[in-house]
């Protein structure tokens, strides 16, 4: 009975020892060595010499383990971090809440009932306590997300408010006929806010409407220009109208090909000698138009050519061009009628065949040199070519 006695004396003792020398603070244990009771415990007490642990025996040291107090923080395990995961990359990271909560709370109860289970019962108790202590941490983060939701929701109200009023400015815009520039740019505004699908429509319909409209009036404008230079040899108006375009219009500038019909422009004022230009200050274009019509008329092609080409630099350069037309038309005729002749000739037994295709060839030089811009050249060409493979036969 005293021996008895003694030796719960001498085992509470060493208990006790044990107990000051861990400390109340927990540690977590080295992963080279886990404990199989649970993913995280507590370390446990360092080794006496070999009198203190033939005192405990290995039931008794799991009894008396020490316990976390209630007040002092749970150390959980953490996983390995993969060798290629950098430490930045995680630090820069967002946690996501909908993963993170749920495997904090499963690991910790997978935990507690490994020590309920290992029968620790206050290690267990301390960390479903936990669980209650979270609660009004829980309702106060609920508080504070249902106010961030609103402040998120106000602002949702507001920038559809400031869509609304970009959407009336595109509508006037549009009702308005500004140019397509103007409601691009509204557009853009209203897209760098991510508007939903329905507000995109609406501005990709009010986009196209103003795009179709500009774009007929740059290709108007445009064909203005080039009928100022092409009919009235007004260069310079023709030019600058362009130049104007190509200012205001940026986005039509290659779809439309302005800087190319300009160069066009500079073409044609190029092909008019500026001694042609002062002629006309001097003369009066209508009375050198009738004049060389009545040339035309009879047949005294090269002189009405010369007067049509002075009047391709006159305010008649329309009506110059198409008289020059009918002038080159009316020669080449001629021209034509003559081979068409002289090659019928050169089918007689009796004829000189290579004089009579020779000269008939002739005729038809004389055509593509007088009129080098003749609608029907191509055809005279085929003409020459038919001949020249008559000669070789």
């Amino acid at each position: 009975m005293h021996l008895t006695k003694r030796f719960s004396i001498i085992l509470c003792t060493g208990v006790l020892f044990l107990m000051a020398c861990v400390g109340t603070t927990p540690q977590t244990v080295p992963q080279s060595d886990p404990q199989p009771t649970s993913q995280t415990v507590l370390q446990t007490a360092p080794k006496k010499d070999s009198s203190e642990s033939s005192v405990a025996s290995d039931k008794n040291t799991e009894a008396f383990a020490p316990v976390a107090p209630a007040n002092e923080p749970m150390t959980l395990e953490t996983e390995p971090m993969a060798p290629e995961t950098k430490p930045m990359a995680l630090a820069n990271a967002v946690p996501d809440i909908y993963v993170e909560i749920p495997r904090l709370a499963q690991k910790a109860l997978t935990r507690a009932d490994s020590f309920y289970a290992a029968g620790n019962l206050d290690s267990a108790a301390a960390i479903v306590e936990r669980f209650s202590v979270l609660n009004p941490l829980w309702k106060e983060w609920q508080s504070q997300a249902k106010s961030i939701g609103e402040k998120v929701r106000s602002g949702y109200s507001k920038k559809d408010a400031d869509l609304q009023q970009f959407l009336i400015a595109m509508v006037n815009a549009n009702s308005r006929r500004a140019p397509y520039a103007e409601v691009k740019a509204l557009a853009d505004t209203i897209c760098a806010s991510t508007p939903s699908d329905s507000i995109r429509r609406i501005v990709d319909s009010l986009s196209r409407i103003a795009y179709v409209r500009t774009f007929e009036k740059v290709k108007s404008s445009r064909d203005e220009a080039l009928t100022l230079a092409g009919e009235k040899a007004a260069f310079d108006a023709a030019e600058q109208k362009l130049s104007d375009l190509i200012l205001r219009y940026s986005d039509f500038v290659d779809t439309l090909g302005l800087q190319n019909a300009l160069l066009k422009i500079s073409s044609l004022r190029m092909d008019e000698s500026s001694s042609s230009a002062e002629y006309w200050k001097t003369h009066d274009p209508k009375k050198s138009l009738e004049e060389a019509k009545h040339l035309s008329a009879n047949k005294k092609w090269s002189a009405a050519k010369e007067i049509l080409f002075k009047l391709k630099s006159s305010s008649l350069r329309g009506e110059a061009l198409r008289e020059l037309d009918a002038v080159y038309v009316g020669y080449c005729t001629e021209k034509r009628k003559l081979t068409a002749t002289l090659f019928a000739q050169s089918q007689n037994k009796k004829a000189n065949k290579v004089d009579k295709i020779s000269k008939a060839i002739a005729e038809l030089d004389d055509c593509l040199e007088f009129a080098p811009e003749y609608k029907d050249r191509a055809t005279v060409l085929s003409n020459k070519q038919f001949l020249q493979s008559e000669l070789s036969k």
